[in-house]
C-alpha cells in the first residue's frame, strides 16, 4: 500500500458531476494492474472515502441545507456490500455512514445494475446486512440501455418521487455518469477489475 498517496478523480467536467472524492491507488493493482489487493488493502482503500462520505453527511445533515427529501442513492456490489472479498456481508464504513445519514432523516436509496427479477432476493441481502432500503431500483426486463443510462434513469426516478439526492456513491464511473446527485464518492474499483 502507499501510503498517503491518491489521486484525484476529474469526473466533473466530463460527466457533469459537482464534485466527486478522492480515490485512494493501491500499490499492488499499480504494480500487478492483473491482480486485485487483497481484502485488507482494499479495505484501506475504501476507509479514506468512506470518512469523506461520513463527514460530508454530517455537515450536510447537521446544518439544515439538505433540501426536500434529503436522500443517499448507493451501488450495491462492492460499494455497499463487500461482494467479491465476503459475499453479503456489509461494507462496514459504509454501512455506518447510512446509519447515520437514516437516523439524521435522509432517505438510504440503492440503484443497482442487478436483474430486477431479483428484487425481493436483492432487499433482503441488504437489510440481512443492516441496511435500510428506502428504495431499490433495478435493471429493467428486457433489452437495456447500458449500465450507465440505468443508474441514471434510477436517480431521475428517485428526483421524480420528491428526493433531493445529496450523495451518490459507488465503484465505476457508470454510477456517476449523467449527473443528477450533489457529490459523488466512487470506491476503488481498480480500473474496472472489481465490479
Amino acid at each position: 500500500m502507499v501510503k498517503g498517496k491518491r489521486i484525484a478523480l476529474a469526473l466533473g467536467p466530463v460527466l457533469g458531476l459537482s464534485m466527486v472524492a478522492a480515490l485512494p491507488l493501491s500499490a499492488q493493482a499499480a504494480s500487478r494492474p492483473d491482480a486485485l489487493p487483497s481484502k485488507s488493502e482494499w479495505l484501506n482503500d475504501v476507509a479514506p472515502i468512506a470518512a469523506s462520505l461520513q463527514d460530508y453527511l454530517e455537515h450536510r445533515l447537521a446544518h439544515g441545507n439538505s433540501g426536500k427529501r434529503p436522500a443517499v442513492v448507493l451501488d450495491i456490489d462492492n460499494t455497499s456490500l463487500a461482494t467479491h472479498y465476503d459475499r453479503g456481508k456489509p461494507i462496514e464504513a459504509i454501512l455506518k455512514a447510512t446509519h447515520y445519514a437514516h437516523e439524521h432523516g435522509a432517505a438510504v436509496l440503492f440503484a443497482s445494475y442487478r436483474d430486477a427479477d431479483k428484487q425481493d432476493a436483492t432487499t433482503r441481502e441488504l437489510t440481512s446486512a443492516g441496511y435500510t432500503v428506502d428504495g431499490l431500483c433495478l435493471k429493467p426486463h428486457g433489452d437495456s440501455p447500458g449500465k450507465a443510462q440505468v443508474k441514471l434513469g434510477c436517480r431521475k426516478k428517485y428526483e421524480a418521487q420528491g428526493y433531493t439526492l445529496i450523495a451518490d456513491v459507488g465503484n465505476r464511473s457508470t454510477d456517476f455518469e449523467g449527473g443528477h446527485y450533489d457529490k459523488g464518492f466512487k470506491l476503488p474499483d481498480y480500473d474496472g477489475q472489481l465490479s
